[in-house]
């Protein structure tokens, strides 16, 4: 059955079919886990700090704007970034991005709708909200990451920045989300008085998230030829031009904490 299977999925048009729904069940699971950290209320990963920020204070000012409503807006400002810095090298069917995160942010909103009948009754069962949410985190990640086709463009922005900076990825990333947390904590301070959705959580999420991608790695290893490699480059890479990156670069261009992305960035 499983040489079968992987005669049948080595072919373009079945191969392309298999990798799309495995990305959907990990923006799916991403987003349940994206919800589930903004559900505990003790802090975001920090790529979802802003938008969680910015729903607490839509509800106290009545403004109409949702989780998933934000998460779209900061998810498209980021992919108008990534065009602004690569401009003419920017190919066009990266625009396939803008119907992923749209995907994203529904999912988002879906997910809080029910986990509205699951309210959190004290820290400890916020926590255990948090931690819940690290690990579906980790597998949404490490299952989009199996599909190698797109990246949300949280992630697609940082491997721009790296792209045209030539520094590291790791080092773009780490300063964009010390950038984005600080933001967050910012807008929290003037806009609610205090510290919202940037509390420790974040933190605990920006450490383990990554930790809970590579569990998952060695985990579905096995199962790793459920998805064959492609006689055919299905999606070409954001920064085809990019060169001189190392194994650990891309190793830790796979551990995002919050969105999917792509294993060879």
């Amino acid at each position: 059955m499983r040489a079968a299977w992987e005669r049948f999925c080595s072919k373009p048009a079945p191969n392309l079919t298999v990798r799309v729904v495995v990305m959907l069940l990990g923006l799916i699971c991403i987003a349940l886990g994206i919800a589930m950290a903004k559900h505990a209320g003790i802090g975001t990963s920090p790529i979802s700090s802003l938008p969680a920020v910015l729903t607490e204070a839509s509800v106290l000012s009545d403004i109409p704007m949702t989780m998933g409503a934000w998460t779209f807006v900061f998810n498209l400002l980021y992919f108008l970034l990534e065009i602004a810095l690569l401009r003419s090298r920017f190919a066009p069917i990266q625009f396939l991005q803008i119907p992923l995160f749209f995907v994203l942010s529904i999912s988002v909103d879906a997910w809080l709708a029910v986990l509205q009948w699951f309210p959190p009754a004290g820290y400890v069962q916020q926590m255990a909200f948090l931690l819940a949410s690290i690990v579906v985190l980790g597998f949404g990640i490490r299952v989009q990451l199996a599909s190698d086709l797109l990246m949300t463009p949280g992630d697609a922005a940082v491997q721009v920045i790296s792209y045209v900076s030539r520094r590291r990825f790791s080092s773009c990333k780490v300063a964009w989300d010390v950038t984005l947390m600080c933001l967050a904590t910012i807008a929290s301070l003037m806009l609610l008085g205090g510290l919202f959705q940037v509390r420790e959580g974040t933190i605990l999420s920006a450490v383990f998230v990554g930790m809970a991608v590579r569990a998952f790695d060695g985990a579905l290893r096995p199962l790793a030829w459920l998805i064959p490699e492609s006689k055919e480059t299905l999606i070409p890479p954001l920064c085809p031009e990019a060169t001189g990156s190392t194994e650990a670069d891309e190793q830790e261009a796979s551990t995002y904490d919050g969105t999917a992305m792509k294993s060879n960035v």
